[in-house]
This record gives C-alpha cells, sequence and structure tokens, in this order.
C-alpha cells in the first residue's frame, strides 16, 4: 500500500512533465542531433553504444535508453518525460523497501523515500531527458544494494550467498553502465555493514579502523575493482571530449575551495531549495571568509557526528554517505565549468535524509503525544516539498523558461547566454540572439563551444571575418572540436577557399568520424573541387551515419547526377522528399531528373509542389512549365512560366528570366486562338 501511495504521489506531482519539451543543453546530444540514437534500438546501435566515446561519456545503457524511446516515441518529448517519472517513482519505492529492509523502520523509511520523491533539488534529474543517466543508474544501483543485503544476510561462503553476490556484481556493473556516479556505491555498503547491518560492532568512530572491518573492505574486492575501472573509462572519456579542466585554467586550490564549499551549498540548498538554476557557474577567487565558514561547517557536522557514533550511527552512516557519494562530482577533478549541479545530489542527499527522519524519531519517540505532531510536522513537510517541485517544473517546460530563470537566478552565466542565444537564433531573433553570444564569449572567452555559436551567428550575418576570428579562436581553446573544424570548413567553402575548406573538414572528419555533418561538408567541399570520387565516398558515409537527413541525401544525389549515375541519384532524392515533405529543393531535383527521364507527369507533380512551398522559386516554376508545355498543357504551361518570370525578375535572376521569356513566346504560339495570355 505505501509502495503504491508513494508511486501514485509522484506521478501525480510530476505528471506535467509528459508535456515538456526537449531543451538544448545535453538533449541534442542525446537525441535530438543524434542520429545513431534516432535510428532506434538495433544491433548496430548496441555497439555502438559499447564500443564509442560519445558526448565526452561512456555510459551504454543510457543510449541503448534513449534508443528505445526513440523506436517507441519517435522524437516526440513526452514519452521519454514520462518514462523519467516511472523510473523515479519505482527508484523512490525501491528506496523504501531497501530501508525498511535493513531497519525494519516501516514509516521512516516512507518518509526518507517520499522527501526523496518530492524535494525540488530532484527536478533537475527527473524533468530533464538527458539525465535519464541519473534516473536509470539510480534504479540499477538501489536494485544492486538490495541484492547485497540479501548477500549479507547469507551464510558466508554458501551457494546462496554466491548468488547474491554475483546479482550485487551484475546490478552494479549495470549501474555503472547508465551513469558512472555509483562508483562510490561500494563504500556505501561498507557504512551500511556499520549500520544498519551491524555487521560490525559498534565501538565508536573507531569501527572504521577494526579489523573486522577491513575483512569487510576486502570482501568488497571485486566491486572497488569495477568502480576502479569505471573511474579510469570515465576519465578518459571526459578527456577524449575535451570536457576535463587542466590545473592551469582552475588551479588545484580554486578546486579545493569549490568543493568545500558546494557541500556547503548543497546543504543549504536542501534546507531551503530556492533559487535553483540549471547551471551554477563556478565563481573564482571566492571571499575566504565564504571558504572557511563552509570548511567550519563540513568539519563541525563531521566531528560531531563522529562523537555521536556510538549512540546515534545514523548519523554519521547518512553524513559520509553524503559526503562519499558527491566526491565523483565534488569538483576536484573539474569536468565542464559548473560550481555545482542539482542533479549531482539525486543519491547523495538520501545520506541527509536518513539523518533527519532518524534524528526526529529519535528527539520524539519518548515525548508524550510526540507521534501526532511528528505525522503532523511530516505531512507539512512533504505538502511544502511537493509545492516546491511543481514550482520548479514550470522552468523545465522548454529552453527559453530554462535559461531565462537561471539568468535570473544566478550572475555571470555565461552557459545561460549561450544557450538562450541559441534559442533565439533559431527564433529568427538573430541580432538579440548574437548578444547572448556575444556576452557568453566575454564571461568565458575560454570556452571552445561559445566562441563557435557566436562564430555561427557572425557568418549568417554575413560578418565572415569576424565569424573566423572566432572559429579559430574555438579551435585553439579545444584542437579536438570536431564542430569548430566542420563549421570552419563549410565557411571557407562558402567563400571559395576550396584548399583551406578540404584541410579542415578533413580534421574534423579525422577528430569525429561518425559525424554525419562533417562528412556532408567535407563531401562538398571535394565536389566543389572536382574530386568527384572522394566527394562520393564522403556522402555514402555521411548517409550511412545520418540516414534520415534529406540535406544529406540531396547532397549525395546532386554528386551522383554529375558522376551520371542518375538512378542512384533518383533514389536520394526520392528518399529526400519521403524524408521531409516539404523539402522544396528536394523535389525540385527530383523534379528535374524526371523531366529528363521524359516521366513529364511525375515531374509535373514534383516541380509544383515545389512551387507550391516556394512561390518565388523561379528554377522549379520554368522546368515545371517546360513538363506541362511536353504533356501538351500550354494553358498550365503560360500560367507556370509567368509566375515564374515575375520571381526571376524579382530575385535579378536575368539569365533565368531571358530564358523563361523565350519559352514563354514558344507557349504562346501554340495555345489556342484566343487563349493566348499576356506577360
Amino acid at each position: 500500500m505505501i509502495c503504491l501511495a508513494l508511486a501514485a504521489v509522484t506521478v501525480a506531482v510530476y505528471w506535467r512533465a509528459g508535456g515538456f519539451d526537449f531543451v538544448n543543453y545535453d538533449d541534442p546530444d542525446y537525441v535530438t542531433e543524434n542520429p545513431m540514437v534516432q535510428n532506434g534500438l538495433s544491433l548496430r546501435g548496441v555497439i555502438w553504444a559499447f564500443t564509442h566515446f560519445y558526448a565526452s561519456n561512456w555510459h551504454p545503457l543510457t543510449w541503448i535508453s534513449h534508443m528505445l524511446d526513440c523506436q517507441l516515441f519517435g522524437l516526440h518529448a513526452g514519452g521519454p518525460h514520462l518514462v523519467n517519472v516511472a523510473l523515479h517513482a519505482v527508484n523512490g519505492v525501491l528506496l523504501f523497501l531497501l530501508l525498511q529492509r535493513l531497519t525494519g523502520a516501516r514509516w521512516r523509511s516512507a518518509m526518507v523515500a517520499a522527501i526523496f520523491l518530492l524535494h525540488p533539488l530532484h527536478v533537475e534529474s527527473v524533468t530533464w531527458i538527458a539525465e535519464r543517466k541519473d534516473v536509470l543508474s539510480t534504479f540499477f544501483g538501489l536494485l544492486a544494494l538490495l541484492a547485497y543485503v540479501k548477500f549479507s544476510e547469507s551464510e558466508v561462503h554458501s551457494p546462496q550467498s554466491t548468488v547474491w553476490y554475483a546479482w550485487t556484481t551484475g546490478l552494479f556493473a549495470l549501474s555503472l553502465m547508465a551513469k558512472p556516479m555509483l562508483v562510490t556505491l561500494p563504500c556505501v555498503m561498507l557504512l551500511l555493514d556499520v549500520w544498519p547491518l551491524e555487521r560490525v560492532e559498534n565501538i565508536g568512530f573507531r569501527t572504521f579502523f577494526t579489523r573486522q572491518f577491513g575483512k569487510l573492505a576486502l570482501e568488497k574486492w571485486l566491486w572497488f575493482i569495477l568502480a576502479a575501472a569505471s573511474s579510469v573509462v570515465t576519465f578518459f572519456a571526459q578527456k577524449a571530449g575535451g570536457a576535463v579542466q587542466s590545473t592551469e585554467h582552475f588551479p588545484l586550490a580554486g578546486r579545493m575551495a569549490n568543493a568545500v564549499t558546494a557541500y556547503f551549498e548543497y546543504v543549504l540548498k536542501t534546507c531551503w531549495p530556492i533559487h535553483l538554476a540549471v547551471f551554477y557557474p563556478v565563481t573564482h577567487g571566492q571571499p575566504i571568509w565564504q571558504v572557511v565558514v563552509a570548511a567550519a561547517f563540513v568539519l563541525g557536522v563531521t566531528v560531531a557526528a563522529m562523537i555521536a557514533m556510538k549512540r546515534w550511527p545514523f548519523f554519521l552512516v547518512g553524513w559520509l554517505w553524503f559526503l562519499g557519494t558527491l566526491v565523483p562530482v565534488i569538483g576536484l577533478v573539474q569536468v565542464g565549468n559548473q560550481a555545482m549541479a542539482d542533479r549531482y545530489t539525486y543519491i547523495p542527499l538520501t545520506g541527509l535524509f536518513i539523518i533527519v527522519v532518524w534524528g526526529v524519531w529519535e528527539l520524539v519517540r519518548r515525548a508524550k503525544g510526540a507521534e501526532i505532531a511528528a505525522a503532523t510536522a511530516a505531512t507539512a513537510l512533504l505538502a511544502v516539498l511537493a509545492a516546491g517541485t511543481v514550482h520548479q517544473l514550470q522552468f523545465w517546460q522548454n529552453g527559453f523558461a530554462l535559461f531565462t530563470h537561471a539568468l535570473a537566478v544566478t550572475r555571470n552565466n555565461g552557459l545561460a547566454n549561450n544557450n538562450l542565444g541559441t534559442l533565439l537564433v533559431a527564433q529568427g531573433h538573430a541580432d538579440e540572439g548574437l548578444e547572448h553570444y556575444a556576452e557568453a564569449v566575454r564571461l568565458d572567452p575560454d570556452d571552445a563551444s561559445f566562441q563557435n555559436n557566436l562564430a555561427a551567428a557572425l557568418a549568417r550575418a554575413g560578418r565572415d571575418s569576424e565569424a573566423i576570428e572566432h572559429y579559430e579562436a574555438a579551435i585553439h581553446d579545444n584542437s579536438k572540436f570536431a564542430k569548430a573544424y566542420s563549421n570552419l570548413g563549410a565557411l571557407l567553402l562558402e567563400q571559395h577557399h576550396l584548399d583551406a575548406a578540404v584541410t579542415n573538414l578533413n580534421e574534423a572528419v579525422r577528430i569525429d568520424p561518425d559525424s554525419g555533418t562533417a562528412r556532408n561538408n567535407l563531401g562538398n567541399a571535394l565536389a566543389a573541387a572536382g574530386r568527384l570520387d572522394d566527394a562520393l565516398t564522403q556522402y555514402s558515409e555521411a548517409v550511412r551515419l545520418d540516414p534520415t537527413n534529406g540535406a544529406v541525401r540531396l547532397n549525395a544525389g546532386l554528386a551522383l547526377v554529375k558522376a551520371g549515375r542518375a538512378n542512384d541519384a533518383r533514389v536520394q532524392f526520392v528518399e529526400a522528399v519521403r524524408l521531409d515533405p516539404a523539402f522544396p529543393e528536394a523535389r525540385f531535383e527530383l523534379g528535374r531528373l524526371l523531366f529528363y527521364a521524359r516521366d513529364f507527369p511525375g515531374a509535373a507533380e514534383q516541380l509544383g509542389e515545389a512551387v507550391k512551398l516556394r512561390p518565388n522559386y523561379a528554377a522549379a516554376g520554368y522546368y515545371l512549365s517546360a513538363a506541362e508545355a511536353d504533356m501538351g498543357r500550354f494553358d498550365e504551361a503560360v500560367a507556370a512560366a509567368n509566375q515564374a518570370l515575375e520571381s526571376a525578375q524579382r530575385t535579378g535572376q536575368t539569365n533565368l528570366a531571358a530564358r523563361i521569356l523565350k519559352a514563354l513566346e514558344f507557349y504562346k504560339s501554340r495555345q489556342p486562338l484566343g487563349e493566348k495570355g499576356t506577360n
């Protein structure tokens, strides 16, 4: 009954997330711009998930879960959002079952699970589609802890203990393959050995230095090896993606100061969860008094927990759970530019929740009539947390809400400016978007992605020389930034600097051979340089990597036409139209190909659609008029030619206009008498 109530309340609070959109932070890398994920679940995709570093991570189970989402829901965000909500609800139930099995305290376990499910700090992990890795990793991690409890209760070296040890190992490995956050799980198991499993005698803080405790640690050797291996793989994945910050950029002293301050801030936000943001920028040169206060708090609580260890073991166990599980993301190895993140608290806060719930119970259990007061207070607390979560949910509806809110509650937030700029540019507010990009670069000139986005905006504004400077700055900041090389190469191609374009695009493909965009751009450059065979090789790879991209298929088709392979080109044009029926260029090229194949009805159909989609498409109108004329439909030919002529004259296409005029004269000469139109 409690399990059902926990799940029902969670779904009720988070249900509106089913109407939320993707956001332009990690969601593009994970889903909306990831062709491998968009292709759905396949053997090739599973192999890719296990064998590739991507988006600075190695988490194959997470990739597979996103592929399954696309298989089931396509690119509709509602499905993945509700899957996250369901996993969060299940995690709360598993946490309840774990604590109840460990302690036998039904209502205290339920209270911890309810706080876990309803706390506003967990909104980010639940409503951010890219954070599927958080809820998925926790799902397997909690199952691993449940299996570990069964192992700990089994007779040593018995067949049953061997089975549960194997289950624990497998589930722990699955958790790490979803997200390496839980590399500290063996340490959590050791804490549970102290309390509440009581597998070691509680003699105060010295418990952790006894031979008995050492044997329990040795028992977990395989799990520590798994954790170490996952840590190494993660480090190399993040370093390969350029996410690991150097000590030159972020000195060790600054990292330590930020770490201790972050611990303090996490506790504050747990108690008072307001001004939550998707990104908290690192503050360099923190006032020393802030660091001292934070360090004194962390040290003071640690000492108090050690002193109370014998009487209240849950205090130290909960506190070390909180401190320890945050170690991988506390910033000693700095990944990215965030000072802290709400999503990092998903598992660690459980330790604080245990302290609060068990601590309050210890304080009130002997007081007369305290049960009613405690129950009332607990109900009020959960109501407040639920209201806070509902309030925080509104900022995750879409990227505009998310990053506008982030700018409102933080200072000097380059990432929020950058991502808001991207949204504004996409909505046609180019000047305003450019301002946000420029502000992002001003705040953090060493961020290669900010430089790249500013460069792209400048290029769209026709400020090519400035764009090139910022592309080069992006490459200087991150020499492995394939997207910057690709974008720079594409811009150089537009300027007809073919050799430089090919050089940069070759580098983009070398760094990221799985980028369909880079291969498509390289194909364009090679085709322009007259290297048609090489271009076709790149287009073929681009189509293989990004088969749902109509523009790639269009370019491949154009190159095939030049190579005299009209039938192969027709396949690509047909597929481009199928993928995007509102793609006028694809319909035009398919229509023109059909026209030269003397399939005039098919040509007229495609060219007519192209003109409907783009009424000023003069070239499509010209070929449409020719197809109509070849079918003997001269009235329709004249009408199409007149529209095409008007478009060509309006857009300054003088040569095309002259050809249309000649065609018009012929069409009119073939019209029945009395039906000849005028220009």
